[in-house]
């Protein structure tokens, strides 16, 4: 693993606990209809795609440059397709009670805190990167 890896993975980790005590603050605040272990899965999966397709993207990039644009939006396609699903069996299984909108606002709020950290990770990286031959990529 990394440098960059291995700084991504712990400040992911940080804004995991944050962004668990922050939705548990907020959203208990303002909506007491959605419960919390679906919260807590919700962030956590959001937080498991992002480091998967972070560490993939990363590995791409590290063993071919020129990769990066094609495998960062295979990435996020398949990504949101994974959250469509993750929302629509949701949805399916709780047969669009109450907390269909409050769980909705409260997946989209996660995947925002975490799509500006992973694009904010990985832009830095790219940056840092830029104008390198491959044998020179940070690793």
């Amino acid at each position: 693993m990394t440098v960059e890896q291995k700084r991504f993975f712990l400040v992911a980790a940080a804004i995991l606990s944050v962004t668990i005590f922050a939705s548990q603050a907020v959203f208990s605040a303002f909506f007491e209809t959605i419960l919390f272990n679906i919260r807590i899965t919700s962030i956590v999966f959001v937080w498991l795609a992002t480091c998967v397709s972070h560490f993939l993207v990363m590995k791409a990039v590290t063993d071919t440059p020129s990769a990066f644009n094609r495998v960062f939006m295979t990435q996020t396609m398949l990504k949101l397709f994974m959250y469509m699903a993750f929302i629509g069996i949701y949805l399916v299984i709780t047969k669009g009670n109450e907390n269909a909108l409050p769980f909705t606002l409260h997946f989209f709020c996660i995947y925002i805190v975490f799509a500006i950290f992973e694009v904010t990770m990985i832009l830095k990286f790219v940056k840092d990167n830029s104008g390198r031959k491959t044998d020179n990529v940070k690793k």
